[in-house]
């Protein structure tokens, strides 16, 4: 009798330290958040995707990420065998260009940034607006968005203090930064084209614009082909300020314990990132079921899981605008049709003529 009250005291303590780690039921994931919306869509648009049986993603994301978020996309909705072909923006276009006009049923979605509007202008992509309009930071009403390109003003905080630091986009031309800036290519169709072009919008004051161009050519600094490369550099003190960097990096990096941050003063600048449906694609439902999943709060989860900026409102994602600048900022929007659609036109002629002359 002793022997079996000690066994069960034993076997009482064993399963409280069970519940503690969190191996039994005190410690259950709380169910993910969804959108009404999104469910009575996804029940007409799942079984008719499950019968076409395949789903085939191009992208630019990278491979483990989007093994990552199609791997959730999969445990929701199985029966759906999806495949990926990585490639890089103008690869993507060409290919996608050449099936489609070839009548070639090929991909079902384009998940790159800028692809998806290029696309659209040659007639290659399905216009397609999502239920979840209302949620998105950013909307277009042919191409959901589906993540956010957010750049930020990045610094090494061992080669500036605050006080030296630019405390706006605007100030980056001051000529005591001469020298110490890493400068991306602003020609080459990267992140600073695409901030220039969201800038003459915003400001929508052509010879303040002008002015910008001639002060990042007097910083008199070698212009970078690639992002990554001049942010590494950054990193190792080569140079006091990245203009600009990616905020998914930089948020990255700090946690790593890397010598850089950002100047929270200087408001984010953001683009969307978006997913096309392909204008024959083969496994519609499929795609606008993807489409749509990827909108809704899990697929969003999905998305910020892998260190990628979230389009949905009211995500919690370390790389969000408002858990990186807080509530109360107002970013700057890269709304410019013309670049979109043709980023090299519009460089060629609003940037390249400045820059060169």
């Amino acid at each position: 009798m002793e022997i079996q009250q000690k066994s069960s005291v034993v076997l009482a303590m064993l399963a409280l330290v069970v519940l503690a780690l969190g191996y039994g039921p005190a410690r259950a994931q709380p169910k993910v958040a969804t959108d009404a919306r999104f469910e009575k869509l996804a029940k007409d648009l799942y079984p008719k995707a499950k019968q076409e049986g395949a789903l085939v993603v191009y992208t630019i994301w990278d491979v483990e990420h989007v093994r990552s978020i199609l791997a959730v996309f999969n445990k929701r909705f199985p029966g759906i065998n999806t495949t990926y072909w990585q490639g890089t923006r103008s690869e993507i276009i060409a290919r996608t260009l050449t099936e489609y006009q070839g009548g070639q049923k090929t991909a079902d979605v384009i998940l790159s940034e800028g692809a998806p509007v290029v696309l659209r202008a040659a007639g290659a992509i399905e216009p397609y607006n999502t239920v979840q309009a209302d949620s998105l930071i950013l909307h277009d009403p042919t191409l959901p968005t589906v993540s956010l390109q957010i750049i930020a003003l990045a610094h090494n905080i061992k080669k500036l203090n605050n006080e030296e630091l630019p405390k706006s986009w605007e100030d980056v031309i001051n000529p005591k930064y001469k020298g110490i800036v890493a400068l991306d290519d602003p020609v080459r169709a990267g992140p600073l084209s695409g901030m220039l072009a969201g800038l003459k919008e915003y400001w929508k004051d052509d010879s303040k614009w002008t002015r910008y161009i001639k002060g990042l050519k007097g910083l008199n600094v070698t212009v970078h082909k690639s992002t990554s490369a001049m942010f590494r550099l950054l990193i190792a003190g080569e140079y006091s300020i990245a203009m600009p960097a990616l905020l998914h990096d930089v948020i990255e990096e700090k946690e790593k314990g890397s010598p850089v941050d950002f100047v929270k003063s200087a408001a984010p600048v953001i683009s969307a990132q978006q997913l096309g449906i392909y204008g024959k694609a083969p496994h519609i439902n499929g795609a606008k079921l993807f489409a749509e999943w990827m909108i809704a709060p899990e697929g969003q989860l999905a998305v910020a899981g892998v260190g990628r900026e979230v389009s949905r409102k009211g995500i919690k994602s370390k790389a969000s605008i408002d858990y990186a600048w807080g509530g109360s900022v107002k970013p700057i929007p890269l709304v410019n049709t013309a670049y979109s659609e043709d980023p090299r036109k519009w460089l060629d002629t609003n940037v390249k003529p400045v820059w060169e002359n």
